[in-house]
């Protein structure tokens, strides 16, 4: 299905809803007092040039590719609603199969890319993009624009919260959640990257909202954590077990700190929860052959043949990586740990960032450097018994660790990597940029969530 993405009723519903965004964007920045909002319009100014960056990419440069077959989904969706309204829900809450293409779809409404609809994740966005389909008249940029809109909207609360803690330098808390142009660029479009943004920073704000004693938004935190829990779980359902994996490690923090301001209840807590932990991941990770492993492990099967895919497979060009032959046994995967999380949060290093594609995501890869030797060469002790007690950097670390293992077990190819890695690379950011406590009164403050 072709269209001409600039032609004027695909141009007009994107200005109109560029302006609403803007008027939106105007009136929210005044919930903020001046030094929260200072970087508000700023913020949504570069997702919406990203977003347009991301629109005129895949369409002028690279000629297609998900995004647009995303979005041919999404009109033979939104035909589908004109045609049958019936059998558009039910189509929405149904999972695709090879032979319901013909039960839904006919001349009418078109046929989606029959690959896009093969894959339940991939046509979840065209679900998820219909709805905005509905409302933007089947304008592509429109829906993009208001993608980017919503990813802004979920940076800039998250940005608010932690600077209201105090723990990291405002400038490099902006460029991490606001300004980083990797992220900004694959996570502002129609893509599965943008949705799982979305969903990871909606259920990182909540989720710490749970931890205040303002039961009505609680109820609240709880409904949106779950929907966005949900998105996440249909598109990326790996992305989902690490994010919750990482709250459980930083509410330990949390739940330690409410028991007892005493080191030794926090220590005990902690170890309580990762003894616990060890012994069920030993319970699931017994297998002696990888055969017997991966059988038993349904997501490093999934990792497994993903990775050796990417590996091997020569249609997906050369821009790849290796970190070494693989046994995805327990001991094999512990092995593979460190170089799988040191491709997940660094590369490509610069001088693997050779092509335009890649430059932004080389020279994030310096800062980062940079960032790791600052951390160890001022106050590198202070700062980690800092992480140890304050539940949102132990969230950071837990999620980089975590997300950065399996983005570099399993990507193989930069041009992947660069993508699965982006949520990650905000926490990063921050984590190596807290300030160094500077006295022992400060070194003892517990994170302060606001009410």
């Amino acid at each position: 299905m072709q269209f001409d993405y600039f032609s004027i009723p695909q141009l007009l519903p994107a200005v109109f809803w560029l302006i609403i965004i803007l008027v939106i964007a105007q009136s929210r920045k005044g919930k903020y007092s001046f030094e929260e909002g200072k970087y508000y319009m700023i913020n949504v100014y570069t997702k919406l040039f990203f977003s347009l960056a991301f629109v005129l990419f895949f369409l002028i440069v690279y000629g297609g590719g998900d995004t647009i077959a995303y979005m041919d989904g999404t009109v033979c969706l939104n035909n589908l609603f004109l045609d049958n309204p019936g059998l558009y829900f039910e189509q929405m809450l149904s999972t695709p199969t090879d032979n319901s293409i013909s039960l839904y779809f006919n001349a009418r409404t078109g046929y989606p890319p029959g690959w896009i609809y093969r894959e339940p994740e991939g046509f979840f966005v065209c679900k998820i993009t219909s709805i905005l389909s509905l409302i933007t008249f089947k304008s592509y940029i429109a829906i993009t624009f208001l993608m980017s809109f919503f990813v802004a909207s979920a940076s800039y609360r998250v940005y608010v919260l932690i600077r209201k803690m105090k723990i990291v330098r405002d400038g490099y808390l902006a460029i991490g959640f606001l300004f980083l142009p990797s992220v900004n660029f694959w996570c502002t479009g129609v893509s599965k990257d943008s949705i799982v943004y979305i969903g990871v920073l909606t259920m990182f704000y909540h989720g710490f909202l749970l931890l205040t004693k303002d039961h009505k938004r609680r109820l609240r935190s709880i409904l949106i954590f779950t929907a966005m829990a949900l998105l996440v779980f249909h598109i990326r359902s790996i992305v989902l077990f690490v994010t919750v994996a990482a709250l459980i490690l930083a509410f330990s923090s949390a739940l330690a700190n409410r028991m007892s301001s005493g080191r030794r209840t926090v220590i005990f807590v902690r170890l309580v929860i990762i003894v616990g932990g060890f012994v069920a991941l030993s319970q699931g990770l017994s297998s002696s052959s990888e055969a017997e492993f991966l059988e038993e492990n349904s997501i490093f099967q999934e990792a497994a043949i993903t990775q050796r895919d990417f590996a091997t497979n020569v249609t997906y060009g050369e821009n790849r990586y290796t970190i070494g032959t693989i046994e995805y046994t327990p001991t094999g995967l512990i092995l593979a740990a460190p170089f799988a999380i040191l491709a997940g949060i660094f590369r490509p290093f610069i001088w693997e960032a050779l092509s335009p594609s890649l430059l932004f995501n080389g020279l994030e890869s310096m800062l980062l450097i940079y960032l790791v030797i600052y951390f160890f060469a001022k106050g590198a002790l202070a700062k980690l018994r800092l992480i140890q007690n304050h539940e949102i950097l132990m969230f950071a670390l837990s999620f980089v660790l975590i997300m950065g293992f399996v983005t570099g077990l399993t990507s193989g190819l930069f041009g992947v990597l660069v993508r699965l890695r982006a949520p990650l690379l905000p926490f990063a950011i921050i984590l190596l940029s807290i300030l160094p406590p500077k006295n022992d009164e400060e070194e003892a403050i517990q994170s302060e969530i606001p009410a």
